[in-house]
C-alpha cells in the first residue's frame, strides 16, 4: 500500500511495519479521465469474482460458505463505486472517507483468510457479543502490516480526513501567493462547498482507489482458493460419495494401490485421498466398473 507525498510531510517517518513511506505512483493515472476510465474496467472484476465464486453450468452449488465472500465482493463493489461517484463529484471528504473504509475491508479480508472462523464474530451485533468478540481496526492493520508496507500510514493518513483531523479542518483554504500585494502572504481562497485543493488530488485519489482495487483482488482470490472453493469440492466429494454404491474389493484395492483412496483411520473407511478431483475419481471408478462387468 502506498502513502501520498504531498500529505506525509506532517505524518511520522517511523520504521515500525505498516509505517514505511512509499510514494503514490501517479504515472498509472496520466489523466482523470484515463483513471476513470481504468476504474470502470476493474468494476466488472468483481462481478467475475462473484461468478467464479459460484461456478458455472447446471452442478453448481450455493453454500452457506460463499455468502461471507460474496458479501465482502458486494461490500467492495459498492466502496469502490462510490469512490468514482465522489471523484467525479469532486468530493474529496467523501472520497478519502470512502477510501478508507476500503482500507478497512482490505485488512478484514486478508484477516479472515488466516482466521476464516473469525466471520462468526460478523454475523451477529456487536451489542449481542461477548465484550472483545470482535477486533478493533488497529490489531486487524498491524497485524497486516507484516505483509503490506504503509498500510497503517495510509490508514492515519486518510483518518485525518474521514475524522476531521488536520487535513480536513485546513483543506477548504487555499491561499494564493503569486504576486502577493506588498506585506501580505497572498490571498485565501475559501469554498463552502466540495472541491479539490490541489489540481492533481482527483487523479492521487484514482491512484489509491487502483491500488485498492488491487489488494482487494488479491485477498479476495486467497480467500476464495484457501475457502470457498475447497468446500465446494468437499461438497462435491460428498455428493459422488453418496452416489457410489459398495465398491467391490478388488477395486477398491486398486484404488487405494493407485493413489485415489485412502484409509481414515477416524472414520474406519476409505476417503479420497488428498489432492483428488473427486469427478475424476468417479470417471476412473465407472470405468473399472465397467472392465469388471464385461469380464
Amino acid at each position: 500500500m502506498l502513502t501520498v507525498p504531498s500529505y506525509t510531510r506532517s505524518m511520522p517517518q517511523a520504521a515500525k511495519p505498516g509505517y514505511e513511506i512509499i510514494p503514490l505512483d501517479l504515472a498509472r493515472v496520466p489523466t482523470v479521465d484515463a483513471g476513470l476510465a481504468d476504474a470502470a474496467t476493474r468494476y466488472r472484476q468483481f462481478s467475475t469474482c462473484a461468478a467464479d465464486a459460484l461456478g458455472s453450468g447446471e452442478d453448481r452449488v450455493l453454500l452457506k460458505g460463499h455468502l461471507p465472500f460474496l458479501s465482502l465482493v458486494n461490500r467492495a463493489s459498492s466502496l469502490h463505486t462510490g469512490v468514482v461517484s465522489a471523484v467525479r463529484e469532486s468530493n474529496p471528504h467523501a472520497v478519502f472517507t470512502l477510501l478508507r473504509a476500503y482500507l478497512e475491508l482490505v485488512v478484514l479480508v486478508y484477516y479472515l483468510d488466516v482466521y476464516p472462523d473469525y466471520v462468526k464474530a460478523l454475523e451477529r451485533p456487536m451489542s449481542e457479543l461477548p465484550k472483545g468478540t470482535r477486533k478493533r481496526f488497529s490489531e486487524l492493520f498491524e497485524f497486516a502490516s507484516g505483509e503490506m508496507p504503509g498500510v497503517r500510514a495510509v490508514y492515519d493518513l486518510l483518518s485525518e480526513m474521514a475524522h476531521f483531523g488536520s487535513t480536513a479542518l485546513w483543506h477548504p483554504f487555499t491561499v494564493d501567493d503569486e504576486a502577493p500585494p506588498e506585506g501580505s502572504l497572498g490571498t485565501l481562497r475559501y469554498y463552502s462547498g466540495p472541491s479539490w485543493r490541489r489540481p492533481d488530488d482527483a487523479r492521487l485519489a484514482l491512484a489509491m482507489l487502483l491500488e485498492a482495487d488491487e489488494a482487494t483482488f488479491a485477498v479476495l482470490d486467497r480467500y476464495l482458493r484457501h475457502h470457498v472453493k475447497p468446500a465446494v469440492d468437499a461438497h462435491r466429494a460428498r455428493e459422488l460419495a453418496a452416489s457410489w454404491t459398495e465398491i467391490p474389493p478388488a477395486i477398491a484395492s486398486a484404488a487405494v494401490a493407485e493413489g485415489w483412496l485412502t484409509a481414515c483411520q477416524e472414520h474406519n473407511a476409505l476417503e479420497l485421498a488428498e489432492g483428488i478431483d473427486p469427478s475424476a475419481f468417479d470417471a476412473w471408478l465407472r470405468e473399472r466398473r465397467a472392465i469388471r462387468h464385461r469380464v
